[in-house]
Formats: structure tokens, sequence, C-alpha cells
């Protein structure tokens, strides 16, 4: 219907605008018939020419009424009927036909003739000059009956552009009629429909008033869902933040402190591991029940995400929160009866309060770095923040930065500890040890570098480092001995790590038989097939396997004789005490027997005196390792064993 009632207005305008300009030009054509006036200034010139020739006839027959004035005045007007000729639709006229043109110049000619012999006419000289006068009588009544003509015709076109415009104009209007009728109908439809739609709408309109209600509820519900977890029914992290922004708020116009307290749960992940994840769920929500009912009236108990809570308060000033901290520990850490098992875990809290935190997010970076804390100290703890907490954490990741651009700044270096035979002193092989010299740190101990490295993933590259560095100065000696370097558990599970030994082994042109790579015992937590798998591939390519710090970790003699190692290496310390605590010496001599039945070579580290010496000789230990035979040194003190 809009659609009708557009096309019917559309044709309202353009026929409005139609006639107006059927108008404009019937009043173009009408002024036009007016126009046509130039068959009479024809007529007219021509008799002023008849008169003039008629003057000068009379002036040369000498009759009275002829003079001189009178020939100068009807050639004067003559003159002036020539100028009409040279303009307008007459000139057009005259110019569209040779001989109009033709009469026209000749006419022009013989009235300047007459003009220059005027001053000096006699009625003899008037007397030549009428049979040329008389000959163009003839041409300019043609002229004028042409031109008689000519407007006729014009005026018939006009007449018939006009009668033309009329039956337009006739046309046009009857058109507008029928469109007002047509609209007219079209609105009384219209009107109808509306009226319909009217009822309808109020149908509708009573429809959503009985719906609106549990859109509401919906709502609510959204609303609620949107800023609670699903799981435990706490708020999320979201009502955390929006809560958390409100407290801050009011500390800064002067009311209470706002206190976050963080913490997650210590030992969840092995519920979920062993017991599954539905009963981890229904620990989540007793422990959630918990926090509700022991917590104060106007906290808000929020869950972050996974075993990750927090409780919001106000307040609280450190004794008093601290207080709060372990009331809140001892009501989790009491044990959980779930599917008739009992389940214990515990927590950390890290305690955050309101003092010139600028926004939220400072707050509960605060809360965090205290909950990071705790969790240092152990299961049961609770710290509240402060400032050194933050210099720690900046000190620390400027550690980080300065390790990830050590090797880039030439502060990493590779050194080399003798290893000896242990009957007869000679060296067999050495240990490739990397050293940390930073420009203000100073030397930076393994200790300290090698578990960031570790946590921050730099141990891949260290490690790939300093075995091929390892493997090209091994190259250059002139003695076939071994080099040992020390494989971390993080480059072990790597899955790629025979990939990048054997590409350095080749790149160096080192025999894999000349190396040893050195793995710790937690590499055997993890007892899968992966690591037996990786093990065995080594040992095919030629390289030998070592135990390194056997004794300090968790795995069994049993596992020796599962995983293929040539080499056990007796933690220093054992060695430490073996002159003087007999247990050390029993433990050594242990390992050092497990060693010899099992076809596997055992070395001593950290020998630093004779005496040390003697008792690993006397319990059968194969090499060992030491200040006594030799300090870890660079590749330049190593001169003399290359070629």
């Amino acid at each position: 219907m809009r659609r009708i009632l557009g096309i019917v207005i559309c044709c309202f305008v353009l026929a409005t605008g139609y006639i107006a300009y059927v108008i404009a030009e019937r009043q173009t054509a009408l002024q036009k018939v007016a126009r046509y006036n130039d068959s009479w200034a024809v007529s007219q010139m021509v008799s002023e020419y008849l008169r003039l020739e008629q003057q000068l006839a009379a002036y040369a027959l000498g009759l009275k009424n002829a003079d001189i004035d009178e020939i100068s005045l009807r050639l004067d007007i003559m003159i002036s009927r020539m100028e009409f000729v040279q303009q307008g639709t007459l000139q057009e006229f005259v110019n569209k036909d040779p001989s109009r043109y033709l009469v026209i110049q000749n006419l022009r000619a013989a009235l300047n003739k007459l003009d220059h012999q005027l001053a000096e006419l006699t009625p003899e000289r008037a007397k030549e000059l009428l049979p040329e006068m008389s000959q163009l009588v003839g041409p300019l009544t043609g002229l004028a009956s042409s031109s008689v003509e000519y407007d006729v015709s014009v005026i018939d076109a006009a007449q018939l552009e006009v009668r033309n415009l009329h039956y337009i104009y006739t046309a046009l209007a009857a058109g507008l009629i029928l469109c007002g009728i047509t609209m007219i109908i079209l609105l009384l439809r219209q009107n109808s429909m509306l009226n319909r739609a009217h009822g309808h709408m109020q149908r509708l309109t009573e429809d959503l008033r009985e719906t609106s209600g549990e859109l509401q509820s919906q709502n609510d519900r959204l609303e609620h869902s949107a800023h609670h977890d699903a799981l435990t029914g706490l708020p999320n992290r979201v009502l955390f933040r929006q809560d958390l922004n409100a407290r801050m708020k009011d500390a800064r116009e002067g009311g209470p402190p706002a206190v976050v307290l963080l913490f997650d749960l210590d030992g969840f992940k092995d519920v979920n591991d062993t017991l599954g994840h539905d009963v981890g769920d229904v620990l989540l929500q007793a422990v959630a029940n918990r926090l509700v009912e022991f917590s104060h009236k106007d906290d808000l108990i929020c869950r972050l995400g996974g075993d990750e809570f927090a409780v919001l308060s106000a307040g609280l000033f450190p004794e008093k929160a601290l207080e709060f901290a372990r009331h809140l520990m001892r009501v989790i850490s009491s044990p959980y009866n779930i599917n008739d098992r009992e389940i214990k875990i515990g927590t950390c809290i890290g305690v955050a309060i309101s003092s010139t935190e600028p926004d939220v997010e400072e707050l509960f970076k605060h809360a965090d770095l205290a909950l990071y804390e705790a969790k240092a100290l152990g299961t049961g703890h609770a710290c509240i923040f402060q400032p050194h907490m933050q210099t720690r954490l900046v000190e620390k990741k400027a550690f980080e930065a300065d390790l990830r651009d050590a090797l880039k700044n030439g502060e990493m270096e590779v050194f080399y500890q003798p290893q000896a035979d242990t009957y007869t002193r000679e060296i067999c092989g050495y240990e490739a040890l990397l050293r940390w010299t930073h420009p203000v740190r100073g030397a930076v101990p393994p200790s300290e570098f090698i578990p960031v490295a570790e946590k921050t993933g730099l141990i891949h590259e260290l490690g790939d480092w300093v075995l091929q560095q390892a493997c090209q100065e091994a190259v250059r000696w002139r003695r076939p001995f071994k080099v040992a370097v020390n494989l971390s558990p993080v480059q072990f599970i790597t899955k790629n790590l025979i990939q990048r030994v054997t590409s350095i082994l080749r790149e160096s042109g080192l025999n894999p038989e000349r190396l040893e790579l050195e793995i710790t015992e937690s590499v055997l937590l993890d007892k899968n097939e992966q690591t037996l798998h990786t093990l065995r591939q080594l040992k095919a390519v030629g390289i030998q396997i070592a135990m390194d710090d056997f004794g300090t970790g968790y795995s069994s003699l049993g596992s020796l004789s599962s995983f293929p190692f040539d080499k056990i290496k007796i933690d220093r310390s054992f060695i430490r005490d073996v002159t003087t605590n007999p247990d050390a010496l029993a433990i050594v001599e242990l390992v050092t027997g497990i060693g010899q039945s099992l076809g596997m070579i055992t070395i001593a580290e950290g020998i630093e005196t004779e005496e040390e010496l003697e008792c690993l000789k006397r319990v059968g230990c194969d090499q060992v390792q030491g200040y006594l035979f030799g300090r870890p040194v660079s590749a330049s003190e190593l001169t003399h064993l290359r070629t």
C-alpha cells in the first residue's frame, strides 16, 4: 500500500511539473504568433521604396510638389527600413535564400548610390537613376510576397503547437483528477487497514503485558548468571571488580580501607586427578558453603576461577586481617566427607589492605604478591602485602631480563672441570659447567639462574649453546677425553631433543661416544615409555648417559635396572661426610656396589682431600671429580689439550 501511495504521489509531482512546463511552452508559442510581423515590415519597406521612386520620378519630371528635401526624407526612411532587414528573424529569412539576399544587396547598393549623389542631384541625373531603381520593384514585390507566405506558415505551425499543448494540458489535468480519485480510494483503504492494525496492536499490547513479568524474571536470572559462578553460586570476577571498585572509592572518600584476601586450594589438582572432576566440583561447592557460613556479614566471597577464591572485606587492619585469614584457613582445612571419602586440602592466603593503590588492578596485584609470598612459606601461611614484595618482584623481573640478554651480551662462558681415574689419577674426561658473569651482579651461581632459566624456557637456548660449545671444544683436544654436559629435566621432555643433540654433534664433528649427558633423578619421576624411548635413542646414537646427584632425589634402586645408564654420579653431600660419618660411607659403599653389579661406572663429585680419595678407593669407586684434581676453568686455560 505504501508503494502504491508513493507511486501516486510521484505521478502527482511529475504531472504538476509537466503541466507547468506545458503552460510555459504555450505562452512561448503565443508569443511567437504575436511576434511574427516580418511580412508587414517587408511590405512597409517595399511601400516606402515605391514612394521614394515616385518622388524621384516627380523630381525628374520637374513637378512642383517634388524637391530634394522630400527625396532625402524618403531616402532616410528607406535606409532605416533596411536596418530592420539586418536584424532578428527577418535577417534569418533573407539569408536562407540567395536570391533574397541578392535583392537586398542590390537594394542597398541602389540606395547608397542615390545617397552619394543626393547633394548634386539634378532632374537629368534622377532620370538616369530611375531605370535602375525600377528594376528592383519586381524583386522587392516578390520578396514581400514570399515573406507573407513564410509568416503564414510559421503562424500555422505555432497554432498547431498551441493546439497540441492544449491537448496535452487537458490529458494531464484528467490524469491528475484520476490520480486524486485513486489517492482518495487508497487513503480510505489505508485508514481501514490502520484501524485493523490498531486493534491488533491493542491485542499484542495485552500479550506483551502478560509476558513482561516473565521477561523481567528472565533478565534477573541472566543478570545473576553474568555476575555469579554457575557451579558454586558465588559472585564471579566481574562482580568482584565492581564491588572492589566501590569499596576503594569509599575508602578514598574517608571510609574504611578495602581488604582483599586471595587464596586457592592446595592439593585440589590431586583431587581432580585421582577422584575425578565430579568430586572436585562437589569439593568446590563445599568450600564455597563454608566460606559463606563463616565469613563476616558484609563480606563478599567470590570464586575467581578454577580453585581460586577471594574475600572482600573492609575496616580490617593488619592484625585483624591476619586473624581473619587464619580463621578462613582453619575453616577450609577441616576435612570434607564426599562420597564416603575423607578429603583434606589446605590453603595459603595473601592479604592486601588499600592505602595508596590507584586502582583495583594494583590492589589485586598486591594481594597476589602476598599470596605468592605465603606459598613460598608453605601450606597454612598467610601474608600481608609489604612494599619489599614489590621490590623483590621488580628485581626478579630484572634478573630474568638480564638472563635473557646474557648470551647476546657475551656474559656466559663454559668452564671445564676434570674427571680422573680414582686409582691412577689420570684425567679421563671433563664436565662442562655454565658460568655467568654479570657486569653489575658479578658471578651469578648456577643454582640461582638455572631454575629461572627452566621456569622461563630459556634453558633450551642455554642448554643448546653449552652443548654446542662443549662439543666444539672437545673436538680440538689431542686426546679423546669424554665431555660431560648436564641436561635439564625441562630439556629432556622436549620432543625434538634427539634431533637437536644429533644436529650439534654433526655440526661440531665430535664422535658421539665422547659425549656424556648427565640427567637428574627427577627425569625418572614420570616413568613412561616416552622417557625410556628417549634414553634408548640417545644410547643408540652412541652417547653415554649418567645419572647425576644419585641418592638425593626420588628414584628407587630398582629404577637403575629399568633405564640404560652408563654412569652413576654420587652427590657431594655424601662425600662431604664420608670420612667422619659412617652412614655416609655406608651409602657411598652401597651405591658403588650397585654400580658394579649393574656394570655401571660410579663417579664421586666434590673430592677435596686425600682422605676422601682414600675412602673412595677402599669402597671401589671408579672415578672422582673435585678441587683435589682441578677447579673448573675456562676453555682458554685448556690450550695444552689442543692439537
